[in-house]
């Protein structure tokens, strides 16, 4: 009797502890119960980031793992004709209902380009953790952000675009590698700002 109540003890023991494994597994999105990974699909994207693989295989790179995933990205002010100094466009990437990554795209002027990293950019990543790389007049990096301000307009002052890319929710992957897919997605993102924009000034996007 005593033998087969100790087994009894040590079958329900085995199985309370069970239990427990298994609910911490499924509290914190573990194998068996972490969820699929949501598919990114290029014509889903936002056309104001570029509907190619290259942005997809980016974002694929520095997003973190979701169930599912949004796009929600416009031109709220686009450049009407050549004598217009203003343009706007953004793209917003969610997933699971929450902000991964947000792009944004302007027209503006800065006499000198670090006085831009210090005002737009750096509102976004302190200034000292970036570094620079070819594109544009200035373009800077970190794990969190890639930017890049290049010319727009040929004539008078010479109006520029500012692309930045924030990720503000960052994926599983190095910082070398989360830096290296923001920096695709800020030239994709700023080729399709050009186009869009009507610029006429070699845009210096590519080295």
């Amino acid at each position: 009797m005593a033998s087969t109540r100790t087994k009894s003890l040590l079958a329900g023991g085995a199985a309370l502890l069970l239990c427990l494994v298994l609910g911490v597994l499924y509290a914190l999105g573990l194998p068996p119960f972490k969820d699929k990974r949501g598919e990114i699909k290029a014509s889903e994207m936002c056309g104001t980031l570029g509907r190619s693989s290259s942005t997809a295989a980016a974002l694929k790179r520095v997003l973190p793992d979701k169930s599912s995933y949004a796009f929600d990205g416009a031109v709220t002010d686009p450049r009407l004709d050549d004598v217009d100094s203003s343009y706007y466009a953004s793209c917003f990437v969610n997933g699971d209902g929450k902000q991964l990554v947000a792009v944004t795209a302007e027209m503006m002027q800065y006499d000198k380009a670090d006085e831009w990293v210090k005002d737009v950019v750096a509102e976004n990543t302190p200034a000292g953790s970036m570094t620079p790389f070819g594109a544009g007049d200035k373009a800077v990096a970190s794990d969190k952000v890639a930017a890049i301000y290049f010319p727009c307009v040929a004539r008078g002052v010479g109006d520029h675009m500012s692309v930045v890319v924030h990720l503000k929710r960052p994926g599983s992957a190095d910082g070398d590698q989360l830096r290296k897919g923001l920096i695709s997605l800020a030239r994709n993102a700023a080729l399709v700002a050009h186009q869009k924009a009507k610029c006429d000034a070699p845009s210096k996007l590519t080295h």
